[in-house]
């Protein structure tokens, strides 16, 4: 009998589907205390995102609205704290999602910074690693 390594595939070259998206905001949108124990099915994909570098997701993120780019601040943030596999550390999306929005003026923004760090264990959010 041989044994191996399972490695899992990724899906680099398929974006997360907009709607997904919008579905991951609203979730993030509603709040720590409604945030499901599992991970949605129709939001796993997301997973595989978890560790992307800045340059896949700038594409996905500029055409969005600030408010759609906060809900998703919100989703990465909790989903890394309640769902097992979902670690980004210093890849985690909030890092890029919260450089868009310094980008566009709304960031850094004191009540934002305050709820992420009073809903992670991630040292590294929301500005990422300062060593990088």
């Amino acid at each position: 009998m041989t044994t191996g390594t399972w490695t899992p595939a990724t899906d680099a070259a398929t974006p997360p589907d907009p709607t997904v998206l919008a579905q991951a905001a609203k979730l993030g949108q509603a709040g720590a205390d409604t945030f499901p124990d599992h991970a949605i099915d129709t939001l796993v994909s997301l997973q595989a995102w978890m560790r992307r570098p800045q340059t896949d997701w700038a594409p996905l993120l500029t055409p969005l609205d600030s408010a759609t780019l906060v809900g998703l601040t919100r989703f990465f943030t909790l989903a890394e704290q309640h769902w097992a596999g979902w670690d980004g550390r210093d890849r985690n999306p909030v890092v890029w999602l919260c450089k868009e929005l310094k980008t566009r003026g709304e960031f850094p923004d004191a009540e934002l910074t305050r709820w992420i760090k009073a809903h992670t264990d991630n040292r590294f959010l929301p500005y990422g690693n300062p060593l990088a």
